[in-house]
């Protein structure tokens, strides 16, 4: 039966004396009964819970995306819930180096600028400053744990959607990653991986007979997370991503899009796993809050893999059949449009202002992303079929 790691966590740990521990964690960081983390440590006696660290999104994974979250206090215990998705994204020494144990369990994505990860390389950077021991409670790669696609991060789009150096969706569980980042940078703290049970990849998350736990307020179920690596391109328009909708990141429009001829271009551009539709939708938050949405829903019921791929064609089709309707918008504090961030290249942007095609466009931006899906390899935990 499958297990995630941590069930086995708590199964196999054993100390003489308890370990003051931190939790970084959310919603997701739960047992298939819904007993999360932060409660299973306080519970346990070998353990003294001294912290709870958040990232973006919150402790009950339900802060809009973006928004700035403010520390606060686990009421039931009296511990202190440290924001790492606030003024600091990384933790102050002094909150790390009093601890045994650093514990992290949060449901990921496998996608680069899904900011769970920037969260992990922090916690792990400031615990290898400080000597502590991080351990990692692994869950499966939604994704399927297999294929990498998308460009790697040219450091000059580093940003917090961006802040570590692999391809966009990059084939690894948070375990893995967290290992070949340990491994990478040199690390001298101890970093251990309860790895789950049962488990290979692929395997589709319906089949682990395991609860989802949402792990922010637009990833509903794992459908949505199959289009998420290449429909969230579209934040960085003026294009809704679905956001507010019964499906965020497979409904894409505006007000002002003909559905119809959207659909009749993206067509040929598809894979035979993606099934695409008109549709309208009326935002409830984010983009186009309360006006009716024109255009299309990209679904598939198995992981895809060419999933960034369909994101660039969505894009390239609506370009086409709407000339001059799509604007690549900027954010505060940027220098570029927040396309570039998201996709870690500005090759992709700019691939589809000189009209190039989808596949032109994912073969001259996706350099080095080979070479990355080879040197991952070594920090495998669970066969590959």
């Amino acid at each position: 039966m499958f297990k995630p790691g941590i069930e086995y966590f708590f199964e196999s740990i054993h100390t003489s004396a308890p370990l003051r521990v931190a939790a970084v964690t959310n919603f997701t960081g739960r047992d298939r009964h819904g007993h999360n983390l932060v409660n299973l440590l306080a519970d346990d006696r070998r353990f003294k819970l001294a912290r709870i660290f958040t990232p973006e999104h919150g402790f009950t994974s339900d802060a809009p995306d973006g928004e700035h979250v403010a520390n606060s206090k686990e009421s039931s215990l009296g511990v202190d819930i440290i924001s790492l998705y606030g003024p600091n994204k990384r933790p102050a020494p002094e909150l790390i180096k009093d601890l045994d144990l650093l514990v992290y369990d949060i449901q990921d994505l496998g996608v680069r600028f899904y900011t769970y990860i920037s969260t992990l390389r922090n916690i792990m950077d400031v615990a290898a400053e400080t000597g502590t021991a991080v351990a990692v409670l692994d869950r499966p790669d939604i994704l399927g744990g297999k294929t990498v696609e998308g460009p790697m991060l040219q450091t000059r789009f580093s940003s917090f959607v961006g802040h570590l150096p692999v391809a966009l969706r990059y084939g690894l569980t948070p375990g893995e990653l967290a290992k070949w980042w340990h491994a990478k940078n040199s690390m001298k703290n101890q970093l251990s991986v309860f790895c789950c049970q049962d488990y290979r990849c692929p395997t589709e998350f319906d089949r682990l007979d395991f609860p989802w736990f949402k792990p922010s307020p637009s990833m509903p179920d794992p459908a949505t997370a199959i289009m998420y690596p290449g429909t969230c391109l579209f934040e960085g328009t003026n294009i809704s991503e679905g956001r507010g909708s019964d499906y965020p990141f497979r409904n894409l429009g505006a007000p002002f899009i003909d559905a119809g001829r959207w659909l009749e271009c993206i067509k040929p551009l598809l894979s035979e796993q993606v099934s695409v539709c008109t549709t309208s939708f009326t935002p409830t938050f984010s983009k186009f809050v309360g006006e009716e949405c024109y255009g299309i829903r990209l679904t598939s019921e198995h992981p895809l893999q060419d999933s960034v791929y369909t994101g660039v064609a969505a894009l390239w089709s609506l370009m086409q059949s709407h000339p001059g309707t799509i604007e690549f918008s900027g954010r505060p504090g940027l220098e570029h449009p927040f396309i570039d961030y998201l996709a870690g290249t500005d090759l992709i942007r700019k691939g589809l202002l000189a009209d190039e095609k989808p596949d032109e466009i994912m073969q001259k931006s996706c350099a080095g992303t080979s070479e990355f899906a080879q040197e991952r390899e070594r920090f495998f935990l669970y066969p590959r079929d």
